[in-house]
């Protein structure tokens, strides 16, 4: 008993004797070196708001998402802060780490969902030519929920898409205007993101009335939508809920894309929304409002082809007064304001 006395005795005292080491909070140091959590400068939105918590976009891939090239689908990797990857290291109990530092992805629950998007990125000299104060449009992400977060599980950054337009001036207008031409971006271009905001596609009037309950409560839906406005539909079409709504209720998509179905974005799509059971309807024309033809007759009353009992309609991709003039149409046929969706207004 004397020798094991005398060892722990001693190493007591060297214990004792050793120096204390600071507590270091890991996830705040990390953050604060870190330049994908740091707060930039304020953004103005276009609504008059403001915006903070910018993250670094890196273009990975722009590829055309029409025949003519006109409308590009950019694959945007989004910089995240992982240190454990989900479902690697702490299986089923959540990471205290992970709870205190959400990814950026995480936010990403419903389609419809948008950020706002400004000229910026790790190049200095990049940096140096962005203003401050940047006035930006919301851009809707074009991927679902469930795709974004499975392509982004097992990758220290997150993996959006975004459709947008390729115009020939959109480029020199917005080199003019210190802006960015984003269906210019070739891969490895960057620019900056705010995090994900919205709820998603929602009634404009009634908070409680969104896509989302609109599901669980078994209600048909009408997708209407024009150009690039299919971004946020397809969105809705690729998720899972609403692929196993369309086995047992009606979904139909009646898209306005131009004169030609060479301006029509997702072409190879198509027929993997109607093996679905999406109804996929095509409408041509050079003005947005043809699709009213498509939709109501002379009177203004709604086609028997077009069910509405228990529906719900969303609207994506028209001006403002053809998606007016929608809103009155189908509020005269039945289908008041809390049934109708947007995710761009």
């Amino acid at each position: 008993r004397a020798p094991r006395q005398h060892f722990q005795q001693q190493r007591g005292a060297r214990r004792e004797a050793r120096p204390a080491k600071p507590i270091i909070n890991g996830a705040s140091s990390r953050r604060a070196g870190s330049r994908r959590n740091e707060r930039g400068p304020v953004s103005v939105r276009a609504d008059g708001g403001e915006t903070t918590g910018w993250r670094v976009a890196t273009v990975v891939e722009n590829k055309s998402a029409t025949a003519d090239g006109k409308l590009r689908t950019l694959v945007l990797s989004i910089e995240d802060d992982v240190r454990q990857f989900k479902g690697r290291r702490f299986g089923k109990i959540p990471s205290l780490e992970r709870l205190e530092c959400p990814r950026w992805i995480d936010a990403f629950s419903a389609p419809g969902q948008y950020v706002y998007a400004r000229c910026g990125g790790d190049d200095d000299d990049n940096a140096d030519r962005c203003s401050t104060v940047t006035l930006q449009e919301r851009i809707c992400l074009s991927s679902s929920p469930y795709d974004a977060h499975t392509d982004s599980a097992f990758l220290s950054a997150s993996i959006v898409q975004i459709l947008v337009s390729r115009g020939e001036g959109d480029r020199a207008a917005a080199e003019e205007a210190d802006g960015l031409a984003l269906g210019h971006l070739g891969p490895g271009d960057q620019f900056e993101v705010s995090d994900i905001q919205g709820q998603g596609f929602q009634s404009l009037f009634h908070d409680e009335d969104r896509l989302g309950l609109s599901l669980e409560a078994g209600k048909n839906l009408i997708l209407i939508g024009s150009g690039a406005g299919i971004g946020p539909l397809r969105s809705v079409l690729d998720w899972v809920p609403v692929q196993a709504l369309a086995g047992q209720h009606n979904v139909s998509l009646f898209y306005h894309h131009g004169e030609s179905l060479e301006s029509a974005a997702y072409l190879d799509l198509w027929d993997q929304w109607r093996r679905a059971g999406i109804h996929v309807r095509p409408v041509q024309g050079k003005e947005a409002s043809v699709i009213e033809a498509e939709l109501f007759d002379a009177e203004g009353q709604i086609r028997s082809s077009v069910k509405t009992q228990n529906t719900n309609v969303l609207i994506s991709g028209f001006p403002g007064k053809v998606t007016a003039r929608l809103s009155r149409l189908l509020a005269n046929n039945s289908l008041p304001n809390n049934k109708v969706f947007f995710c761009d207004y």
